[in-house]
């Protein structure tokens, strides 16, 4: 599944940048966010794949949310997909943005890639095992290494979002103890905290659960943990609800195993 994962993601890439490079063309959807042709174009590519190897399997995607396609219900297990995570940052010439697929199972994020395509570097998690790895030019994944969440530091990093600036995510940091901040656009705030360079992304403003759970799924499979703000492990797939996800925290260890160093 893994595999199917990385070469979906790594076929939608070449999408995004082959449309980024002919001049993105955006419209504005119903929710009054941006969308551009590539947005549907790597969803497309994705649903192919997924549908080709896991016809069982339904599938909650973005753009199929927009156009009314999505269940309303899910099964014990369901892909969640995110063609292009960061439209804003890709329309503005930046390259965080990334492509993300998930596998839900049992209200959690078991497996999931995620491929930052103008940064030539890809995350997989699933299982107790996650990994990065660069990609060449011929969508070739090389230089592999396993990937682990680190004990937090004294001073912490804490990532917020590049493009949003929540009131009530600054409000939580200014209650963290003495603590380093950056900025990182889309999913990829995730990866940094599974691969150990960064210690917690508070996220205060609701979001899709497409936007996070591969991600998380990467994170988790690191070693780290994503709360909602009931301390509990954030869960996915609500049935009767339009697939938003409730405020979180994540972080790379569990913050009562660091209380307890």
């Amino acid at each position: 599944m893994i595999d199917t994962f990385e070469k979906a993601a790594i076929a939608a890439g070449r999408e995004i940048l082959a449309a980024r490079a002919a001049g993105a063309r955006v419209s504005i959807k119903s929710d009054s966010t941006p969308v551009t042709q590539a947005d549907r174009a790597a969803e497309a590519i994705i649903l192919a794949r997924l549908t080709e190897q896991f016809p069982d399997v339904p599938v909650v995607a973005e753009e199929m949310a927009e156009d009314g396609k999505c269940p309303n219900s899910t099964q014990a297990s369901y892909f969640l997909v995110d063609a292009l995570d960061g439209t804003g940052d890709f329309i503005a010439g930046r390259n965080e943005f990334t492509v993300n697929v998930a596998l839900i199972r049992d209200l959690k994020p078991v497996a999931g890639v995620v491929y930052a395509p103008a940064l030539g570097r890809i995350w997989s998690g699933a299982g107790l095992k996650a990994h990065v790895g660069e990609v060449t030019a011929e969508g070739e994944i090389r230089n592999r290494r396993e990937i682990r969440t680190r004990a937090l530091p004294k001073t912490p990093v804490a990532l917020v979002s590049l493009s949003h600036r929540e009131p009530e995510t600054q409000a939580w940091l200014d209650k963290l103890p003495a603590h380093e901040t950056a900025h990182i656009g889309s999913s990829l705030k995730f990866c940094l905290v599974a691969e150990g360079k960064a210690d917690v992304y508070p996220r205060l403003v609701c979001l899709h659960q497409w936007d996070i759970a591969a991600g998380d799924a990467v994170l988790r499979a690191a070693g780290g943990v994503t709360l909602g703000l009931d301390g509990n492990p954030l869960e996915y797939g609500v049935d009767n609800s339009d697939f938003g996800c409730g405020r979180f925290v994540c972080w790379g260890q569990h913050p009562d195993a660091a209380a307890a160093r």
